[in-house]
């Protein structure tokens, strides 16, 4: 019991953490915490369906030189790689 206890706590706080985008400029971005980055990944892979708010997540992420998520992972540099098409860098 004492595991699952601590993994739920570690899941809402990996949740809650949001991602930092760094812009060209230097200044930074973030995405909420309690945004789905697999389903944003879906939707930029296969451009269907996009929400207004999705719209607003993959422009920033297109927007943005790189990423900093709470897991360490790197799900930000697959959506941008889907945003941006083959053979393109940011600026």
């Amino acid at each position: 019991m004492n595991l699952r206890r601590r993994l739920a706590a570690l899941e809402r706080r990996l949740i809650s953490d949001p991602t930092l985008l760094i812009m060209p400029d230097g200044s930074t971005a973030s995405i909420p915490g309690y945004c789905d980055l697999l389903n944003l990944l879906v939707v930029a892979a296969g451009g269907a369906n996009i929400s207004p708010v999705h719209a607003a997540q993959l422009d920033l992420i297109r927007r943005s030189t790189s990423a900093t998520q709470a897991d360490g992972g790197r799900l930000i540099e697959l959506i941008r790689c889907c945003v941006l098409g083959p053979g393109r860098e940011t600026a």
